[in-house]
């Protein structure tokens, strides 16, 4: 049917059909009713086909933007990666945590590369997700247990006046 033929009522409230009834389809059917609205059910009402999408996939990339987004996400988790081996000569409370926390700084850089050419060899990935992570737990419970240990100059009051030359 040509979208022509609808009125602003159909629009505005449009009635539910007897086949989009929420009884008799479960607890699930919200989340069905979505997949079937991201791959473009005939059952999916006007209304619900003509509001504006939100990350659901609706666009479709070209093999060249496919590549350049894999690309930059692969850029960025090594980006954070790197950012976290800044600190790999940094202080540590334990020798144990300086461990973790370089082992795990190392994981985050080099594991989705890994991974990645894992998949393109072989198929197998879950187990670089795996250890992905779990090198971003290590890191996250790290970061809090090392302050536990600070210098006692991270203690001291900053006279922030003293540095403002014009006060």
């Amino acid at each position: 049917m040509h979208l022509d033929n609808y009125t602003t009522a159909d629009y505005v409230c449009p009635s539910i059909p007897e086949n989009d009834q929420v009884a008799g389809r479960g607890i699930l059917f919200p989340m069905r009713r979505s997949i079937e609205e991201l791959i473009g059910s005939p059952l999916t009402p006007t209304s619900r086909k003509l509001r504006v999408p939100t990350f659901d996939g609706s666009i479709e990339l070209g093999a060249s933007n496919v590549l350049i987004l894999l690309i930059a996400g692969f850029l960025m988790v090594t980006l954070f990666g790197g950012i976290h081996c800044t600190a790999w000569f940094f202080a540590f409370p334990t020798y144990e945590e300086q461990v973790l926390w370089r082992m795990s700084a190392a994981a985050l850089t080099f594991t989705p590369w890994f991974g990645f050419l894992t998949l393109l060899l072989s198929g197998g990935f879950p187990v670089y997700a795996v250890l992905y992570i779990t090198g971003r737990a290590i890191l996250l419970v790290l970061m809090f247990t090392t302050l536990r240990n600070l210098p006692p100059d991270a203690y001291k009051a900053v006279s922030w006046t003293s540095s403002v030359p014009h006060l």
